[in-house]
């Protein structure tokens, strides 16, 4: 049988951010977005990364069991773009249920629709990014279109507390009212309604840019005040969404 190999960035091994409990965190290489705020740039490409075989990504979570069993805890793939390597994530995460482990996926969205359905279905918990609601802001942000993200959202939302929507607050760029409107519209209309993580832009990740020889265009971007961040998440409550912050 050919073994199942993935590219792998790194490794959090008790992460306590992506998902309930301690995580095991696998940051897969390679993504199909270019947000120009990205905070790990380094990411996108798979060159440098680990090869990865499931054997290897298993024994690591065996070692990890007394930890990641502790309150909930489990196995997150983020990236890069988990998707873009859905054998690996998939074996990984049959491996992780038969360890009495929950999964979590951290993605954008865009996975291709053959491999929807198979990965959802071994996925307790999607976090999904939405950079933007309007279309020609999304791919102005992302370099993708949004309607793909949708539609996997859609499909994530058919389990009660699958989906969680992702928002990373970007001043002036993508928290208009309209854009906010436009989010709690979506996440009202899905089959059951997500919570909503808003999180705050950052500047963490700007000198990986530098570092890799890339313009940051967001250089003059400040992060949100908690004043902005209030009221966003005031009017996306107001519209009934359990918001929280990430």
């Amino acid at each position: 049988m050919k073994a199942i190999i993935g590219r792998v960035h790194s490794v959090e091994t008790l992460g306590t951010r992506d998902g309930p409990g301690l995580r095991c965190v696998f940051f897969l290489a390679g993504c199909n977005f270019r947000c120009v705020f990205c905070q790990n740039p380094d990411t996108w490409s798979q060159r440098g990364s680990e090869r990865m075989t499931l054997n290897e990504a298993r024994e690591r979570l065996e070692t990890l069991l007394p930890y990641l069993r502790q309150g909930g805890g489990g196995v997150t793939v983020s990236g890069g773009e988990p998707s873009r390597q859905p054998e690996f994530v998939q074996a990984l995460f049959k491996a992780a249920h038969e360890l009495g482990l929950n999964t979590v996926l951290d993605t954008n969205g865009a996975c291709a629709p053959a491999r929807r359905h198979d990965l959802l279905a071994v996925t307790d918990i999607v976090l999904m990014d939405i950079k933007a609601m309007d279309e020609k802001l999304h791919l102005k942000l992302t370099g993708c279109c949004l309607g793909p993200v949708l539609i996997f959202g859609r499909l994530a939302a058919e389990v009660p507390g699958r989906l969680t929507i992702r928002r990373i607050l970007l001043p002036g760029i993508n928290d208009s009212a309209r854009e906010l409107e436009s989010l709690a519209d979506y996440a009202l209309g899905l089959p059951n309604i997500p919570e909503i993580e808003l999180i705050a832009y950052h500047r963490l990740g700007v000198h990986k840019w530098k570092e890799l020889g890339m313009r940051y265009s967001l250089a003059k971007l400040a992060p949100p005040k908690p004043s902005e961040w209030g009221r966003a998440a005031e009017r996306l409550r107001k519209r009934g969404l359990v918001v929280h912050q990430g």
